[in-house]
């Protein structure tokens, strides 16, 4: 197995056992699931379609955008 493939397989399953609580003796079905979870996103890139699995369900945001027609600071007394 490539080293690399290895790695992100690694990190894949590292996050599925952490976000599961991280429960003992379940390496094995996580190594697979994020196996399985890889190949998929394999079969995606060769169709042209994308998916961070390593980030999945996290953002990179540092604020939520105001909403279309509201100001920022709304409900605000200041002006």
């Amino acid at each position: 197995m490539d080293n690399d493939k290895e790695e992100l397989i690694r990190r894949r399953a590292y996050a599925i056992w952490e976000r599961e609580g991280r429960p003992e003796g379940q390496h094995l079905r996580h190594w697979e699931q994020a196996s399985r979870e890889m190949q998929k996103e394999e079969n995606r890139s060769r169709s042209g379609e994308k998916q961070d699995l390593e980030t999945e369900g996290t953002t990179h945001a540092t604020s939520t955008p105001a909403s279309p027609g509201k100001s920022r600071n709304a409900g605000s007394t200041e002006q």
